[in-house]
């Protein structure tokens, strides 16, 4: 291997290491922008989906009623999920995203498993006074690009995406891309709609330079 960097986008060979982080959320940016109403239109179907749960969940007072509503939010949460992450997907690889396509899977049992296991490193690591998250995000924040996109079982996809971070130094890149999207939360939630979208493409960025793909120009 040479000491010249690769292109910053394009065919990336694996044995390379994580583009810097400006690159990524540039890139991410930049898609976002280009892909404005198409991805404002997947976000538009996931708040949607997400509010109905909600508003009948409160209206429910019975303890089993409330069990159920939990668990039908969590399959909600995990559909919300994976059409973000398709989007993302869909935009690094050059295809324009439709509703459609967002939500189609084959795999729905084994991605509900993978999206709940996901969720809970991330949420005990987050109240476990933060940093234990942020690693979780830094090491495993791939993992279900490499589980949608990839095909790989929930121990592969979380192998594979530890592997890139750990030894490619693709940790510091993700996580703050992630961090960068979760910033425009504080900023009247501006980032559901603006900084989290281009976070979710430039992680999907990262993602396929850490597969050797090649990423959309």
């Amino acid at each position: 291997m040479n000491d010249v960097p690769p292109p910053p986008y394009g065919a990336v060979p694996p044995g390379y290491g994580s583009p810097p982080v400006g690159t990524a959320l540039s890139y991410g940016f930049n898609k976002y922008f280009a892909n404005v109403l198409p991805v404002l239109a997947v976000i538009a179907v996931a708040i949607v989906a997400q509010l109905v749960v909600q508003l009948i969940e409160v209206s429910v007072t019975s303890l089993v009623g409330r069990l159920f509503f939990t668990i039908v939010g969590l399959v909600v949460g995990a559909i919300v999920s994976l059409g973000i992450y398709k989007t993302a997907l869909m935009i690094t690889a050059g295809s324009t995203p439709t509703i459609g396509e967002a939500f189609s899977f084959d795999r729905w049992g084994e991605w509900l498993g993978f999206s709940i296991v996901y969720g809970l490193m991330v949420g005990v690591g987050l109240a476990l006074c933060i940093l234990p998250g942020l690693a979780v995000l830094a090491f495993f924040g791939m993992a279900p690009y490499f589980f949608i996109d990839r095909r790989m079982s929930m121990r592969e996809a979380f192998g594979a995406s530890a592997q890139a971070a750990s030894s490619r130094g693709f940790a510091i890149p993700v996580i703050l891309s992630i961090v960068v999207g979760a910033l425009g939360l504080v900023a009247c939630l501006i980032g559901v709609f603006v900084t989290a979208p281009a976070a979710y493409i430039a992680v999907a960025f990262l993602y396929r330079n850490a597969a050797g793909q090649p990423v959309a120009p």
